[in-house]
């Protein structure tokens, strides 16, 4: 079983049902799915210089959400990203967006997640230039998802993050001490702070009443960068859901699987 083909299977049932929640941008990547590896996406022939035996093979649709695609497109970003990096220590952190904000995502999606990036950006680069002990010019990469492991709606940004940085000053590189990098409490009351400010001065949106104080903001020590960066190329041009945690479907309820991130056990 693929998701192309439950999609192939139930795709007027689900637009019929979900025709007020469905953008253009949604309805675009079903339709593109749908044609991956058809004639509607053309082929390639391929020869053999001995024998002139000829093949055919459909062409992939190439989209981001598709789970047929994008593993060469995963493994160029890995190697630039591997590239990248330096002899030092990593950091990921992790800022959430509240509950009580998770609506944006679907009436807003690109200015917010633009929203999150500018913002989450700013706090590290002050964090790092108030830093006594750091050099004021620290290095991220930052990536967006927008779902957790059960595929529930969940933005967060990912950020790996030297553990150091360039004084400008002394014109040298300045690393952590002892794993440490940033107090994980005070990025999340900036990370509110900002967001909140972001949102209603800059984009004039209008936000609920009452939004949780506490925000989440994570912050570890991951040794010399690549692990994340694994973790990181496993989710960013693959999609949602892979083919083979797709277990079964009965009475149009899809069953699947996900490896729940807190026991790092398998659930459905």
């Amino acid at each position: 079983m693929t998701f192309q083909s439950l999609l192939r299977d139930y795709y007027d049932d689900f637009c019929a049902t979900y025709s007020t929640q469905i953008n253009h941008d949604i309805r675009y990547a079903m339709k593109t799915i749908l044609t991956c590896h058809t004639e509607k996406q053309g082929h390639s022939r391929w020869q053999c210089s001995n024998c002139e035996h000829q093949s055919e093979y459909a062409m992939s649709c190439g989209h981001r959400h598709c789970s047929q695609c994008q593993h060469q497109a995963t493994s160029d970003w890995l190697a630039k990203q591997q590239q990248k990096l330096l002899p030092v220590d990593y950091f990921m952190v992790t800022f959430t967006l509240p509950a009580e904000l998770r609506y944006l995502a679907k009436k807003h999606p690109k200015a917010l997640y633009q929203a999150m990036f500018t913002v989450t950006a700013s706090v590290i680069k002050s964090f790092a230039n108030n830093d006594k002990y750091l050099g004021n010019r620290i290095g991220f990469t930052s990536v967006l998802h927008t779902h957790n492991r059960r595929r529930d709606l969940h933005p967060h940004i990912h950020m790996v993050i030297t553990g150091g940085g360039f004084d400008d000053k002394k014109r040298q590189w300045k690393n952590c001490k002892n794993h440490y990098l940033f107090n994980a409490f005070a990025l999340a009351k900036v990370w509110r702070a900002r967001l909140l400010a972001y949102l209603t001065t800059e984009l004039k949106w209008a936000l609920p009443d009452h939004i949780t104080k506490k925000w989440v903001v994570d912050c570890r020590h991951v040794g010399q960068g690549k692990p994340a960066l694994l973790y990181l190329s496993t989710y960013l041009y693959r999609g949602v859901i892979a083919d083979k945690d797709i277990l079964y479907i009965n009475n149009e309820q899809v069953t699947f699987r996900y490896k729940d991130s807190q026991t790092q056990t398998m659930k459905t």
